[in-house]
Order: C-alpha cells, then structure tokens, then sequence
C-alpha cells in the first residue's frame, strides 16, 4: 500500500529535503479506526463522512489511528500544520491535550551526566487518505511526521507513552543502546590509558 516520492518543503523558508509517504485507508473496509477530532467534538470517521452534506462539513482539525503499536503522531491537515506541531508551534487549540517533539533530543554523559543535545531533522512525513466509497467519494487528507534523524543517534521514529496518566513524547531510535560520553570524561578516560572502554560510546 502506498508509494514513495521526495519533495521539498514549501512556505516562506527552506526545509531541509525530506520524504512523503503516500498511503489510504477505506473505511468501508477497515471500519471504527479512525478518530476525528473536529472542535471540541471527537468522533469515527464514518460518522463524519455519514454526516457530510457540504464540503465544509468534512473539514476537520486532527484525527489519528486507533490501536496503533506503539502509538503515534496525529494527523494534522496540512504539511506546514503537522510540522509546526511536531516541533511545538501553533499547537491547536480544539481543547484536547497536544504532544510535541521539538528540534533537539537531549541525553547526558553516562559518567558525569552533563546533559548534551543534538538536533533533530525530519526524514520522512506520511500523507494518508482516509476514504468512503458509500453512498458516494467522501474523504480527508492528513500529515504527519513519519521519522526523523540526528548525526549522533541515526534514523528514529516518533512515538508517545503514557506515563502516570501523562502522555510524553518519545523517538525510538535505530540502535536503542547508544550511551554517551562528554568530551570531558573521554579525554580523562584516554590520558588514564583506558582509551578501550570508549568503544561503543558517542561522544558529544
């Protein structure tokens, strides 16, 4: 399902290069999977489409997929949308909590633990089609940021995790068992002669 392009983000600035993944979902087939968030109301995308007697009523402000493992970004209605939510910016404002990832993800030396940060890009956003065929076409579009990278830490995929009722976001990461090392405590561990136990370690 789906097929692969690149393109370049648009808007008044210069995205870095990144990679659209296209794919649709018939809920004529795949029923109760979908929630749309539309205002302060949320509901299945089947009640939406049944609703619709206009265009304007398919307009929606977010919706995501149900029983998602582990779960994942929303889908927001634009790319420029699902990018400034990503990264924290003009968060909607439809009375459901938001989750957000930023442009860094921190770490902290695993001797001294000074905390670093390294930046994030996104690699790869995913454009779904949420569809009926009955009684006639209706359907939404959604964006969402699909994965993204850092030099330190390699390719990753954004996900949440609820935690004492608070959903946090999370990046799952190609090699989960990265630790880190400050230049610090690598240079001290090399003039000690032990320049073998930095094998393994990132250092920042």
């Amino acid at each position: 399902m789906g097929f692969l392009k690149k393109i370049f983000g648009g808007g008044t600035f210069a995205r870095p290069q990144f990679e659209v993944v296209e794919n649709r979902l018939c809920t004529d087939l795949t029923r109760f999977k979908v929630r749309v968030r539309r205002g302060g109301q949320e509901m299945y995308a089947e009640d939406l489409f049944q609703a619709a007697t206009k265009p304007q009523d398919l307009q929606f402000g977010r919706f995501f997929l149900l029983n998602e493992t582990p779960p994942k970004v929303h889908f927001a209605p634009s790319l420029d949308e699902a990018i400034y939510w990503f990264e924290g910016r003009r968060l909607p404002k439809d009375g459901f909590p938001s989750v957000f990832w930023g442009e860094k993800v921190s770490f902290s030396c695993s001797i001294c633990r000074k905390e670093g940060a390294t930046p994030i890009a996104i690699t790869k956003v995913e454009q779904l089609s949420v569809y009926t065929n009955i009684p006639i076409f209706r359907e939404i579009l959604g964006w969402r940021v699909l994965e993204v990278a850092s030099d330190l830490l390699g390719p990753g995929i954004p996900t949440k995790i609820l935690y004492m009722f608070k959903t946090q976001p999370i990046i799952k990461w190609s090699n989960p068992e990265t630790k880190f090392l400050c230049r610090g405590c690598a240079r001290q561990l090399t003039e000690q002669g032990r320049q073998a136990e930095l094998e393994g370690y990132v250092t920042f």
